[in-house]
């Protein structure tokens, strides 16, 4: 059994050196998983007939059986590995992967070489410790990913985004919350959540009412001045009537079918900070 331990490290010494480095390279940063992952997948097809012609060549006892155990066990060992440091540098996760196949093919070659039914009870805990380990790490990088999209766009809404909403929209409330652009908020309104959108609104870091308004209606009648800072561009076809209005130095746009004139002047007209958190995190109430 010595024998098989020093001889099974051995095929793990190869084959974590081969597929350690494709499978190393997807920690490095802005690398594309895409442009790796076809290594990745070569070495998961060779890994099994690999050990076991390397089994053979090496004179262990039970190549085969090894072949399709350490696999299994390496799968374990690198999930463990994953939850323990989830974001190694690629030099240290190439390390570290040749370290487990050594330790995985040896301790296969161990059990294979026994004449006891241990290997079967073995490999049967390892089959369920794959499925949890590696369900528990795919839940965990989900998580890890969305926290780091949410940090993301927090901080690209802090940096331009027009961190305001109208105080109140009558009649309607907010649905969604989206940007056009880097520095427009686009928000959505609805009567309630079965209800489609029906009250547009656009905020724009800075912006002029009169020219917005001008360009927007090239297609509809000429803009009609409200007051200072405050015009309106309507469509007689549809009852479409978008207000257009300056709010501090922010441009607001109330694009709406279904909103009155006076409906759309509240809603235009006054607005409340919030925070970049807010806009991320908004759900629409139930």
């Amino acid at each position: 059994m010595g024998k098989d331990l020093v001889r099974g490290a051995g095929v793990g010494l190869v084959v974590g050196v081969g597929l350690g480095y494709p499978v190393s390279r997807l920690y490095e940063e802005d690398i594309e998983a895409y442009t790796v992952m076809p290594g990745v997948a070569v070495g998961i097809l060779l890994v099994v007939p690999a050990g076991w012609l390397l089994g053979i060549w090496l004179r262990i006892a039970h190549p085969i059986r090894s072949a399709l155990l350490a696999p299994l066990l390496l799968l374990v060992l690198k999930n463990a590995a994953d939850l323990a440091v989830p974001s190694p540098r690629p030099h240290l996760a190439l390390l570290g992967f040749t370290v487990l196949a050594m330790v995985s093919y040896a301790s296969a070659a161990g059990l294979a070489g026994t004449a006891s039914p241990v290997p079967r009870v073995i490999a049967a805990v390892v089959v369920c410790a794959c499925v949890i380990t590696t369900a528990t790490i795919q839940q965990r990088r989900t998580e890890t990913w969305q926290q780091q999209l949410r940090t993301d766009l927090i901080a690209s809404y802090n940096e331009s985004v027009p961190l305001a909403v109208p105080d109140a929209v009558p009649g309607r409330t907010l649905m969604n919350v989206w940007t056009i652009t880097d520095d427009v908020l686009a928000l959505e309104y609805a009567k309630d959540r079965q209800s489609e959108p029906d009250v547009f609104v656009r905020i724009s870091s800075s912006g002029d009412p009169h020219k917005a308004c001008a360009a927007w209606g090239r297609d509809s009648e000429p803009c009609e001045r409200l007051a200072a800072d405050r015009w309106l561009s309507k469509k007689e076809a549809n009852g479409r009537m978008v207000l257009f209005a300056r709010v501090g130095r922010r441009l607001v746009e109330v694009d709406s079918t279904a909103l009155s004139l006076d409906e759309a002047l509240a809603a235009g007209s006054k607005l409340r900070a919030v925070s970049a958190e807010y806009l991320v995190d908004y759900e629409p109430p139930r």
